[in-house]
């Protein structure tokens, strides 16, 4: 059967697979060995009552059935026998005290860091730890009645709140024990119920070739273009189709020189080769997939079955272990500057368009670069059919090459 320990001092929760007639004393001793569980320091509950580590009885006769909750919790006065000698103490003593300990047993260390990094972070630390995790540390402790308050704080703060409830400042940090009271077990269920939600999501990649270069591309369709690195550009032998009449600046989280765009260069997704075009940036991702070519040739993104569905092919995208090592920063300052405007610095001459007659198009109104014009036309499209595209498309020539070629 399966079970559920919940380390309430560190927040921690350990599925368990086990068997139902493992008595008890087998399962602490699993417990110390995994877990960190020491039966000098800390108990064992279930059902909101202690169970007795020296029970011989199995966990079957002690009512445990499959996906039942364990919750280790330190005893009332586990960290008061050091300190009786001085009497009352404060809470940083007790939070220090605690730091010590755990930093100096390299098991339960051992379990903490690896159930949570941040704890590694802390725990050389004595006032991040005060501060992070003394509160909760103080409130699951809830020594001798230090805590017997709806905030679980200091009890000297509490009764200052009290005192004077209606101050605007008092006022203010009731209101922030409350919400964050609310976020603690909204954190709790959340931990309970779906902890998928604290595991990271790893981006959209998929294998393809650009002029027989193997190339992990990675899919974002938050991206307004797709675009391809001044390096793999010279990989790849497209370098020299660079059109510098694009540049500019795609401005995001930072700016980042546009060299030009590519027009036309095939893709081989599967079996299938497919034209793109390439606004070319001197950034660190190799290609990134945008929407402008997945509108383009209808793709589907595909999450139930990991797959990208394009142009009539369909290819997976990859695992975690397949992903480029250096994915995660760099490929979100790419997304950053994908997905927001470019800005040319110098505008190429325009031509006036003229109105078109009534009929299967709609009437150009605005003014469009010449080269842009020329361009389209080059790809074997009367000035009328490209005014009426790029009049469709609000001057966006990828996309009215698309509408052309519909």
């Amino acid at each position: 059967m399966r079970i559920t320990i919940s380390n309430q001092i560190t927040d921690d929760f350990l599925p368990l697979d086990i068997s139902a007639d493992m008595d008890l004393n087998d399962l602490v001793a699993l417990l110390e060995l995994d877990c960190g569980f020491d039966r000098g320091k800390h108990d064992l509950w279930f059902a909101n009552q202690i169970l007795a580590v020296g029970d011989t009885r199995t966990l079957e006769q002690l009512g445990l059935v499959n996906d039942e909750l364990l919750a280790i919790r330190f005893k009332t006065g586990a960290m008061q026998s050091d300190i009786s000698r001085t009497g009352n103490v404060s809470d940083d003593t007790i939070v220090e005290q605690f730091r010590q300990q755990v930093a100096q047993n390299s098991a339960v260390r051992s379990q903490l860091t690896t159930s949570n990094p941040e704890f590694a972070n802390i725990i050389d630390d004595p006032a991040a730890f005060r501060e992070r995790a003394g509160p909760y540390l103080l409130q699951s402790m809830n020594p001798q009645g230090t805590h017997q308050n709806p905030f679980g704080i200091p009890q000297r703060e509490y009764e200052q709140l009290m005192q004077n409830p209606d101050d605007p400042a008092n006022q203010e940090r009731i209101n922030t024990l409350i919400s964050q009271q609310e976020i603690d077990e909204q954190m709790r269920n959340a931990l309970e119920f779906t902890p998928e939600v604290f595991t990271p999501v790893h981006m959209l990649y998929i294998n393809l070739e650009i002029n027989g270069t193997p190339v992990k591309a990675f899919v974002d369709s938050g991206a307004q273009t797709t675009i391809i690195s001044t390096k793999l550009a010279q990989e790849t032998g497209l370098f020299r189709l660079i059109d510098k009449r694009f540049q500019g600046e795609a401005h995001g989280v930072g700016v980042q020189k546009i060299l030009g765009k590519i027009h036309v260069a095939q893709v081989k997704i599967e079996t299938q080769h497919i034209p793109c075009s390439f606004t070319v940036i001197d950034t660190h991702v190799n290609m990134l997939l945008g929407l402008d070519m997945l509108k383009r040739h209808q793709a589907c993104i595909d999450l139930k079955d990991n797959v990208l569905r394009i142009a009539g092919v369909e290819t997976r995208f990859l695992s975690e272990a397949e992903l480029p090592k250096d994915f995660d920063a760099k490929t979100l300052e790419a997304t950053a500057a994908s997905g927001t405007n470019f800005q040319a610095p110098s505008q190429p001459p325009v031509v006036t368009q003229t109105p078109l007659p009534a009929g299967p198009h709609r009437t150009a109104t605005r003014e469009y670069p010449v080269a842009v014009v020329n361009q389209l036309m080059d790809l074997g499209f009367s000035k009328r059919d490209v005014e009426a595209a790029l009049e469709q498309a609000n001057g966006n020539a990828d996309v009215a090459a698309a509408i052309l070629f519909q």
